[in-house]
């Protein structure tokens, strides 16, 4: 819907039993197109100033109409508009106390245009409580119907408000039954059903019997969502509102695809015009007789220029919205939308999204004419992910989950650096955030043993990153296998599998294998074509689809030294490792057991004494008490680390209580069981030779050096790096001893700690301690939590902080650090403070009895942290050592630009001979992208 001008008429009611009253006729000429793609942009800058002073306008706002592109003048009145799509466009000026206006301009592929703008001053600017005095009752009668004459009358116009409706105004008409609204400042709508916030500066407007008029410019301000639910549910009403628009209509049309989207058209019978107010209200009666199905030799042509197409509809088109549901029923066995369409000149010109460009020839009725701004959508929406969610249903074909993993070489010797990077291909590729976030990958061997697994982060639908091949292997068959914990719901198939052959150091492959050199929407130059060594080599890289149009795309490029690396081929190349399996639309993801992973999880089990599964609570001590996280586990005894994400290993120390608030005798963790493993496929594995070049490395080349013995003095006394931070006092063994009391550590420590109290609980004659008062933790204790060596003692009913420090010996004792205010890192347990004992070198990791069944300590694993590819350049004149790499370059995160191409250089080592080029990516819209070339080669 086009609202930078519009205008509503009115053609006799000649159709059937629904009369109509209006039409919409688009009279604007100029079309935005700013949601187009093209190679190049162009850029709109210009000054706001007062036209009546000279004086630049900072702070206004400046917008391409009816769009949420937007920007605001600087302190000196200046304003910059980028990325826009060549051609004609509106640029909107709206600032408080100055008239808002529009410019129409046009714009050149890469052009720069200025636009200087002169704002005029309103004459008179009230405030608006001097705007709302003036509101009476029939000022509020009026608003109403204006709101429904506005806004609409629909579902969307009732979640839809004005936010400031006092400044409308009505004036009166000389014209009989006519009703005008104006108003001087912008009109600011909130529309809780689409998520936009739009700011119309209305122009004009008026209604009556014959036809009514809309004409303003708006600017679209997506709303903050409170929530991931309110933010599906507007994407949602969004492509409600755009699959039933004519835009979708017409960019159907020229696709061929309209009555796959649910638009079906139907013209008038020849000689059946003059009968329309006979008809009935039951389209299959009048279906044959009346009205039959347009379906014209050329319904669409090419226009004279790129991009556009004119698009035939003769006479008086009705259409059916057959994917929509209606209560305004033209017939009772249509319950669906239904809209007229008559065109002057039998032809409407538009661009392959759909935006009409002869809007002035194009007349709507029915539901099609029923919208008014709360339906609007900004000219920027993104039409192509809007049909994309409009198929977003729960079926196990939308929510396929395919993997490729490429590696820089094809084959490995043990000990050496792999690089990877993995590309997901999708079902539905807007559904790639709510998927898998973690990949998992694999080594395993012939005989059907895990070398190794880890997990990579996926961002955006790829995943990269590297990983060491154990020296200590002496087999040659290994399998690297990759998936996500989604991809098991879809069978062993759907796991990626890539022979991997590994070589001990003093192997190589017997020469012969033939590269076989292939290349699918990927295209490649080489500047210069040949480099001697230690050279300098160009690549520019083309993505293009089948018609050699660009392609946008993610790649992972590596050069290889022939020289040193054989041909190893894949079992199963990227094409059809990516390529999705065709699923009915049936079939539903109710059968699937395994869930998707969007971050990295850790699940254990807490054990009574009986060794049995038991609730309880947990606290889990991160990484040397850097974090602490409090978990509860249900009646079986499960519990679950959720939500982490993390790389490399993690330490956690957990200390866990039963409902009773007494020590469990275990806590164990669960171990991540591996995706079953498939019947392995056949390969035909290389033959092996011994490499003559191969020197061993003898113990006389091996140099050892007496290193100087270092004294290194101990700080820990000086900075502590416990959890809890610096100490408020800390006692030292030897003013334990000189209280007199050292053989009574908890006394002791009373009488050198200020604020502390010993107490003697009932007749239980247990002594309970405060520091500084103390307040009720949630277990009901009044206590500083005690720890020792910088772990957590329990306190529970039949065990008091007295009574934990009562079975340390204080000979054993350093020191002992005292906070008395509240550790917030500890969570509740750091309510009432904390009382830390350091034990004497060479006692802290004796056996200790109250240790033993107090805390457990685990170390899981997290991410694989990401490294480099080191890249070699040679520059300046400086002395290099041989260069015998056979990787010369790798780069898993290439991105083209908007047209497909993206540009890399890299040096040759010592050979200077043939090196091999390969290339695998997918495009933004799934295409897979494969190619292998020998580049530097003297052969032509």
């Amino acid at each position: 819907m086009r609202i930078n001008q519009l205008t509503f008429s009115n053609l006799e009611p000649q159709l059937l039993p629904i009369p109509l009253k209006k039409l919409i006729l688009l009279v604007a000429l100029l079309t935005t197109q700013v949601f187009l793609v093209y190679s190049q942009t162009a850029t709109v800058t210009g000054t706001v100033k007062d036209a009546d002073t000279g004086e630049t306008l900072p702070f206004c706002n400046v917008f391409v109409n009816n769009t949420t592109i937007s920007t605001t003048s600087d302190l000196d009145g200046v304003f910059t508009l980028t990325d826009l799509a060549p051609g004609s466009l509106e640029v909107g000026f709206s600032f408080l106390g100055y008239k808002a206006t529009t410019k129409q301009v046009t714009l050149n592929p890469g052009g720069k245009l200025t636009l200087n703008v002169s704002l005029e001053p309103l004459e008179t600017e009230l405030s608006d409580v001097e705007i709302k005095a003036k509101r009476d009752k029939a000022w509020e009668r009026d608003l109403r119907k204006f709101e429904n004459l506005f806004l609409g009358n629909d579902a969307i116009a009732a979640k839809t408000e004005i936010s400031n409706p006092w400044v409308v105004d009505f004036p009166e008409s000389e014209e009989r039954n006519t009703f005008l609204a104006s108003s001087q400042l912008p009109i600011e709508i909130l529309n809780q059903y689409l998520g936009y916030k739009i700011t119309f500066n209305l122009q004009e407007f008026y209604d009556n019997p014959v036809n009514y008029r809309i004409a303003g410019a708006a600017r679209f301000e997506e709303l903050e969502a409170e929530s991931d639910l309110q933010e599906q549910e507007w994407d949602r009403n969004r492509m409600d509102v755009y699959s039933k628009s004519p835009q979708n209509m017409f960019r159907a049309m020229i696709s061929g695809t309209h009555e796959k989207e649910g638009f079906y058209l139907y013209g008038e019978r020849p000689s059946a015009a003059d009968s329309r107010n006979m008809r009935s209200d039951i389209f299959a009666d009048e279906l044959g007789k009346s009205v039959i199905p347009y379906k014209p030799d050329q319904l669409v042509t090419a226009a004279d220029r790129p991009g556009e197409y004119w698009i035939y509809l003769k006479g008086r088109i009705e259409i059916h919205y057959e994917k929509g549901y209606t209560t305004v029923n033209t017939y009772k066995d249509a319950p669906y939308p239904i809209s007229w369409i008559e065109v002057n000149g039998d032809r409407v010109r538009v661009r392959e999204n759909g935006m009409i460009l002869n809007p002035q020839d194009v007349v709507f009725s029915g539901d099609m004419d029923r919208r008014r701004v709360a339906s609007m959508l900004p000219l920027d929406y993104d039409a192509e992910r809007a049909i994309q969610l409009r198929n977003l249903d729960k079926t196990a074909a939308n929510y396929q989950e395919r993997v490729y993993l490429h590696t820089d070489r094809p084959y490995y010797q043990a000990g050496e650096e792999v690089f990877i990077q993995a590309f997901i291909n999708y079902g539905n590729p807007y559904l790639k955030k709510q998927l898998s976030q973690v990949l998992h990958v694999e080594l395993v061997s012939a005989d059907r043993d895990f070398v190794f697994r880890k997990k990579y982060k996926i961002f955006n639908g790829t995943a990269g990153g590297s990983f060491y091949i154990p020296d200590s292997l002496t087999d040659n068959q290994y399998y690297l296998r990759a998936y996500t914990n989604w991809n098991r719901n879809y069978g062993p198939d759907h796991l990626f599998l890539k022979p991997l052959p590994i070589l001990r150091p003093n192997q190589m492959l017997e020469s012969g294998s033939k590269l076989a050199l292939k290349s699918k929407n990927v295209l490649l130059e080489a500047n210069p074509e040949k480099a001697g060594p230690r050279e300098k080599i160009q690549l520019k890289i083309k993505t293009v689809d089948e018609a050699g149009r660009a392609l946008s795309a993610r790649l992972a490029v590596s050069v290889i030294d022939q020289a040193q690396v054989e041909s190893f081929p894949e079992i199963k190349p990227a094409e059809e490792a990516l390529a999705l399996e065709k699923i009915p639309d049936n079939i539903g993801l109710e059968r699937f057991s395994y869930p998707i992973e969007t971050n990295l999880e850790q699940s254990g089990l807490i054990l009574d004494q009986k060794r049995k599964g038991t609730s309880g609570a947990l606290t889990v001590f991160v990484n040397n008490f850097e974090g602490i996280v409090e978990l509860e586990a249900d009646r079986s005894g499960q519990f679950k680390l959720e939500g982490m994400e993390f790389y490399g290993p993690l330490r956690l120390a957990i200390q866990a209580t039963d409902s009773r608030g007494k020590p469990v005798s275990e806590v164990k963790m669960k171990e991540e069981l591996a995706a079953p493993l498939a019947a392995f496929p056949s390969v035909n594995w290389p033959e092996l030779k011994i490499d003559p070049s191969y020197q061993p490395i003898s113990q006389k080349e091996l140099k050892t050096e007496d290193l100087e013995l270092v004294e290194v003095e101990d700080k820990s006394l000086e900075v502590s790096k416990a959890i809890y931070g610096r100490a408020d006092f800390v006692v030292t063994s030897d003013k334990l001893m000189a209280t007199g009391s050292s053989v009574d550590l908890v006394n002791s420590l009373a009488g050198n700690v200020p604020g502390m109290r010993v107490t003697v609980a009932g007749a239980s004659g247990q002594q309970q301690i405060r520091l500084r008062g103390g307040a009720t933790s949630v277990s009901g204790s009044m206590e500083p939590l005690v720890m020792v060596d910088g772990a957590i003692l329990v306190t529970a009913p039949g065990a008091t902080a007295a009574d934990n420090l009562r079975n340390i010996n204080p000979n054993d004792i350093d020191r002992v650090e005292i906070v008395s205010r509240t550790v917030s890192m500890l969570g509740d347990q750091g309510r009432n403070g904390v009382i830390a004992v350091y034990l004497k070198e060479g006692l802290s990791n004796q056996a200790n009895p109250v240790l033993t069944s107090s805390v457990s300590n685990f170390v899981i694993e997290g991410y694989e942290p990401p490294r480099s590819f080191y890249q070699v350049a040679y520059e300046g004149d400086e002395e290099v050592a041989q260069d015998l790499r056979k990787t010369l370059y790798w780069n898993g995160d290439l991105v083209t630009d908007e047209s497909g191409e993206v540009v890399l250089s890299f040096f040759t080592n010592d050979s200077g001979g043939p090196m091999t080029v390969e290339i695998r990516g997918l495009s933004l819209d799934g295409k897979p992208i494969s190619g292998t070339f020998t580049i530097n080669s003297s052969e032509k």
